[in-house]
């Protein structure tokens, strides 16, 4: 029987929940923020030898390191970190879920589009990671956690290659041999697009419950990932789309630059065949929106986990040609993101506006909180597809993301009223304004 800690550190230890062969992963509770964590403590055994316990509190070190750079919400955080204690530690984020080694197998599989979905976040997320001068080197399913929600986040920095190299770096050969690119198997210099080649390898085993270079031992399955092509995903999965083994076989390719040249074009890639696909449930459409946020206007000063913080705040809704999104004089608790469509805004029966996508509606219940009635009436002038956010749900938001919202909205304001003033300008130049047109209006 292992003996469980009671507690670590300041930590209360609940029970374990992972173990390898130089740590053991426990679920603890953290009862200044009352929120569980996992906590990473190496094992005491390996301690008993200084060089040992030498080399591997360095390696505690450099992960903490290394992970204290990254804040991206398809990552795990690093929460705290004693590397002096004894034995020593890390505190990460918990993450309740499991990792995709659970859908590797054909009756586990998850569906196409979900596949592409989780590969397009993790594109984002191994894309910050290097923005941060951070290569992974051990992308497999097992460091891939999935969450009930369909929040994907990566794990274990602890091999990672720093490029700035202002930290003690893991070299020779290191990854797990199934996910090695060629360029690890033959210990040269690995670059993000090593990651890309392991992020392929586990998209193919997702997809088709077999990786694509598997040997009887681990020195055949290197031989192969240097020197053999694999079979297209499609020819083990009759259902797959030709574009879907494009996408693969080009992140799949030996040499680095024959890969993708960025991550965003990798993820662009992921993203135009999933669009392709048949209707999906909205769990695997989440890239498909980021995307689309990310090309709003409104938007475009907003950091990734705002603009990911936004799709989990948001609900999203459709509206049929003459649908009313809200009623003048009616109370209201939310605003509303246009995605797709055109949206005809009045007051008083008077007609103030059509409005296309890329704006907001209705975020002066936000702004002014003591007035919740609707300002004017709102009716869609075609099909129309909108986010709605509650008022509530944004004010318990993170700081930055209400700090991202509150600018963008002064920057809304600014525009809507330099264009009412042109207006106004541009009637009383023509000798047309009245007491009951635009002025009134605005």
């Amino acid at each position: 029987m292992r003996t469980i800690p009671a507690a670590i550190g300041k930590y209360v230890v609940e029970r374990e929940i992972g173990r390898g062969a130089s740590s053991t992963v426990y679920l603890g509770y953290d009862p200044f923020h009352r929120r569980r964590v996992a906590i990473k403590q190496i094992h005491a055994h390996l301690l008993t030898d200084p060089d040992q316990f030498a080399r591997y509190r360095r390696h505690l070190h450099k992960e903490a390191a290394v992970s204290g750079r990254l804040n991206h919400p398809h990552i795990v955080r690093l929460l705290d970190a004693d590397i002096d204690a004894d034995p020593p530690y890390l505190v990460l984020e918990y993450v309740d879920g499991q990792s995709l080694s659970a859908f590797t197998t054909v009756e586990r599989a998850l569906t196409v589009p979900q596949v592409l979905d989780l590969a397009f976040k993790c594109c984002g997320a191994l894309e910050h990671a290097n923005v941060n001068g951070l290569v992974h080197r051990d992308i497999k399913p097992a460091n891939l956690i999935l969450q009930t929600n369909g929040v994907i986040k990566v794990t274990d920095f602890g091999t990672a290659l720093s490029l700035s190299a202002d930290t003690t770096q893991v070299m020779g050969l290191v990854g797990s041999p199934s996910y090695m690119s060629p360029e690890q198997v033959r210990e040269q210099d690995c670059t993000y697009q090593s990651d890309m080649f392991s992020l392929a390898v586990v998209m193919y085993e997702l997809l088709t419950g077999r990786r694509p270079f598997e040997g009887e031992t681990d020195f055949a399955t290197m031989y192969r990932i240097n020197t053999e092509q694999p079979s297209p995903p499609s020819l083990l999965r009759a259902d797959l789309p030709e574009a879907v083994d494009a996408v693969v076989m080009r992140a799949l390719a030996k040499r680095p630059q024959d890969r993708y040249a960025t991550w965003a074009e990798f993820a662009d890639a992921l993203l135009s065949v999933s669009r392709s696909m048949p209707a999906r449930r909205a769990v695997e459409r989440e890239g498909e929106r980021f995307s689309e946020l990310r090309g709003l206007n409104f938007f475009s000063e907003f950091h990734d986990p705002a603009l990911w913080e936004t799709l989990r705040l948001a609900k999203l809704n459709t509206f049929a040609r003459g649908s009313v999104l809200m009623r003048e004089g009616e109370p209201g608790d939310s605003f509303f993101v246009i995605l797709q469509g055109k949206v005809s805004v009045s007051r008083n029966a008077w007609k103030l506006a059509t409005l296309p996508s890329g704006v907001t509606l209705g975020e002066m219940t936000y702004l002014h909180p003591a007035n919740k009635a609707r300002s004017a009436t709102a009716v869609a002038n075609s099909d129309v597809l909108a986010l709605e956010i509650r008022n509530e749900a944004l004010r318990h938001g993170s700081e930055e993301l209400q700090a991202s919202f509150d600018k963008a909205f002064i920057k809304l304001l600014v525009n809507r009223l330099i264009d009412t003033t042109a207006q106004v300008g541009s009637w009383d130049i023509l000798g047309e304004g009245n007491a009951s047109g635009p002025r009134a209006a605005s």
